[in-house]
């Protein structure tokens, strides 16, 4: 069976490995019903998408009542434009629409606090600040729609410094009637002035104020707060460095701006990791001298103690790191913690792979790689990623050998009048010799070449399915030997740069007798190495693909001393198991209320691809018997694979989960095999696994039976000290049609 060219079989990162949360109850979603609009408005300027948490920040901003009434204000005029202009905007942005509009009815609440101004100005002043907040921030927007740059706080910024460019002395006054701010001496001095300046950008530069900020960044993330620590530090080692200088920089109201750039570069823009924590430290030392920049250029006005500076650090953050792939992916995902986040995608990676382009094995048989990536004869510099192809010596010769499309996606270009080489000649004028290039569906081309003269059966425009006929292996061009030759590249024109790629769903050993076979989901072959194309096994995909939905119970036995996680929750002998399919089709086992594991029939093979809150002893053997089990499974295979974990739990599961993209993690890693059964047995077939991470806590083989119809039908697990064995005593098929 070929699998197709895209990554068909790879999981989307956010869907993989890890359980979602929990359905909130009907109590919890009137709450946040009420709750969201406020929450996720102020929660937002700090990249907090979580409602309830969000309240945090308005019970800071109720320690000062009149700022609440501004914000109320503000909120309401930006949800309203939001809703007319039906714009939609979200927490990754660092703001939003309604963000805006709040934080600019503040700014003029508290610019005009000082001025003994009767209330229905002031909240004049404040509507139309909020209002012309809320349009620039929809013009930014929708102009930044397409951009890699989010328009964060630019509206509020905008208006900020239109007020107080109108009435500076406004700004004068009000800052005088603040608290004074006197320098850190001792540590109390150290904690008391980052508190402060976390509550500076809502204009409270309070501890009580900054504590509960704090809580609801650490109620959400301790990955964000922990980089925002690093921003901050480090904005606050370049700022007493610039005094030391003896410059002018008053940099305690500003220091906020250092942990939002921190927190920002480090955990929400960028996925965590150990680079990452590096950026989100220049983000604060980059914040710390925009700000200086900022003072001096506006003469210490209030504009200086705007979020700009971070504003700033945050976009030439992005500028300078996006495509560099090696300091951090950019975080797409707004709804889970980054740390989450890191998760999945880590899991992800480790599964399966980076997201190269994947390519089936071009012709049909056993196939030797004798150049492979980074060979030294031709595959070399900007073409080191291809593979050539030749037949193994007790094979024959791959002359005349069919050539299928490993892709799918549109034929580009063709040659195909090259005369071929006799043995041992080159033809160093037509280098490619007769081939074709494909656009590929995803983007990027693939380049076949040194075909057979006049095979080539496509042409130049034509649309070719992963699998179709293309010509024949011929000895074309820069060829001395008959051999097919494969490359991926960005352009269409025959010699441009390659770039990485994988074969999938192919079997590779290092002879050709079947019992020697490696399955590989997708991987790059080495050279020498003996592949070919996964052939289906008629019995295994009829027994994964024809599993019936329904209710099973199961005998439990348990011999000797099992580790405490997979000991049985009740007293009772019995286990009762019931599978459905979802929305997406995929088959769910469900063990009442500890959890369940979700399986996906993908091109190439039967796939666990997610635990929910599972704590099943059941469900979690299944997951290191079975991670996958390839269609071309047959006895004497072998595989390995990484089954679905679920993060860190427990008491110190958070603070586990907050580290994890700092340290090494080692995600469990099963080997697979495909063991002979009974002849008795019928369709049936088992699966023996070796976890590879040696644990007390974990069993050191699994052993899983599949039968048609049921699906698995036998499960036991050898621990260090005793045994666990699941037999399935009944199962009572699910009627579908009444559905």
């Amino acid at each position: 069976m070929l699998t197709e060219a895209r990554s068909t079989h790879e999981p989307a990162p956010a869907a993989v490995g890890v359980h979602p949360r929990r359905t909130p109850g009907p109590v919890r979603r009137k709450l946040d019903a009420w709750l969201s609009p406020a929450g996720l408005a102020l929660g937002g300027v700090l990249f907090i998408p979580h409602p309830l948490l969000g309240v945090f920040l308005w019970l800071a901003l109720a320690l000062n009542p009149p700022y609440v009434v501004f914000a109320l204000l503000g909120l309401v005029i930006g949800a309203s434009i939001k809703r007319l202009l039906r714009i939609s905007d979200g927490p990754i942005l660092g703001g939003g629409l309604k963000a805006n509009a709040l934080l600019a009815a503040v700014v003029t609440g508290w610019m005009t606090s000082g001025l003994g101004l009767a209330w229905t100005p002031r909240l004049a002043m404040a509507g139309a600040a909020a209002i012309a907040a809320t349009l620039v921030s929809a013009t930014l927007m929708r102009a930044f729609s397409r951009s890699i740059f989010p328009p964060l706080l630019w509206g509020y910024c905008l208006v900020a410094v239109m007020l107080f460019s109108v009435c500076p002395q406004c700004t004068v006054i009000s800052a005088n009637a603040m608290q004074p701010w006197p320098a850190p001496v001792d540590a109390l001095g150290w904690v008391e002035s980052f508190l402060r300046s976390m509550g500076s950008l809502m204009y409270l530069p309070d501890a009580r104020v900054g504590l509960l900020v704090c809580v609801g960044v650490l109620c959400w993330s301790r990955t964000m707060f922990l980089n925002g620590i690093v921003g901050w530090i480090s904005g606050v080692c370049v700022a007493l460095a610039f005094q030391e200088m003896y410059l002018v920089y008053y940099w305690l109201p500003v220091s906020y701006n250092y942990f939002i750039a921190g927190m920002a570069l480090g955990a929400v823009i960028f996925l965590p990791g150990r680079l990452t924590l590096l950026v989100a430290a220049v983000g604060g030392c980059a914040a710390s001298f925009f700000a200086l920049v900022l003072q001096y250029t506006t003469n210490w006005s209030a504009i200086a103690y705007l979020p700009i500076s971070s504003g700033v650090a945050i976009w030439v953050g992005i500028g300078a790191f996006t495509r560099d792939r090696s300091i951090g992916l950019r975080n797409l995902m707004s709804e889970i913690t980054p740390e989450e986040k890191w998760w999945r995608v880590a899991y992800w990676y480790k599964r399966f792979g980076p997201y190269y382009p994947l390519f089936a094995v071009p012709v049909e048989g056993d196939l030797k790689i004798s150049q492979g990536f980074d060979g030294k004869l031709s595959h070399m510099g900007v073409f080191c990623h291809a593979l050539d192809f030749q037949r193994p010596v007790a094979s024959g010769s791959i002359w005349g050998a069919r050539v299928i499309s490993p892709v799918s996606g549109i034929v580009e270009r063709i040659k195909n009048s090259v005369p071929d080489n006799a043995l041992g000649v080159c033809n160093y004028a037509e280098r490619w010799g007769n081939h074709v290039v494909i656009r590929l569906d995803r983007g990027g081309c693939a380049l076949l070449a040194h075909l057979q003269q006049g095979t080539v059966s496509v042409v130049p425009g034509t649309r070719v399915e992963t699998g179709s006929y293309i010509g024949l292996v011929g000895n074309s061009g820069r060829s001395p030997v008959p051999h097919l030759h494969l490359q991926h590249q960005d352009a269409p024109e025959p010699g441009s740069p390659t770039t990485p790629f994988r074969l999938a769903n192919f079997l590779s050993g290092n002879q050709t007798e079947s019992a020697s076979w490696s399955w590989n989901a997708a991987a790059v072959p080495g050279e020498g190495d003996v592949v070919m194309a996964a052939p289906s096994n008629r019995v295994v995909y009829q027994a994964l693909a024809g599993m019936v939905p329904g209710s099973a119970v199961w005998v439990v036995e348990a011999r000797g001393h099992i580790p405490r996680g997979f000991r049985q929750h009740s007293s009772a002998g019995t286990l009762r198991v019931d599978t459905h399919l979802d929305e997406l089709g995929q088959h769910v086992f469900r063990a009442g209320e500890n959890g369940s594991l979700v399986s996906r029939l993908d091109p190439d093979a039967w796939r666990l691809v997610e635990l929910r809150q599972v704590t099943s002893p059941f469900l979690k053997l299944l997951a290191l018997a079975v991670p996958s089990i390839p269609y071309a499974a047959r006895p004497g295979m072998a595989w390995s694979d990484f089954p679905p974990m679920m993060p860190p739990g427990g008491l110190f599961g958070p603070l586990v989960l907050a580290l994890a993209p700092y340290f090494k993690r080692q995600f469990l890693k099963v080997s697979c095999g495909c063991m002979p059964t009974p002849a008795e047995a019928g369709h049936s077939f088992q699966i023996d696994s070796h976890v590879q991470t040696r644990s007390p806590s974990l069993p050191l083989t699994v052993s899983c039976d599949f039968a048609m119809l049921r699906g698995p039908v036998r499960v036991q697990a050898d621990f260090q000290g005793g045994t666990l064995v699941y037999t399935l005593l009944s199962y009572e098929p699910r009627d579908l049609a009444k559905e």
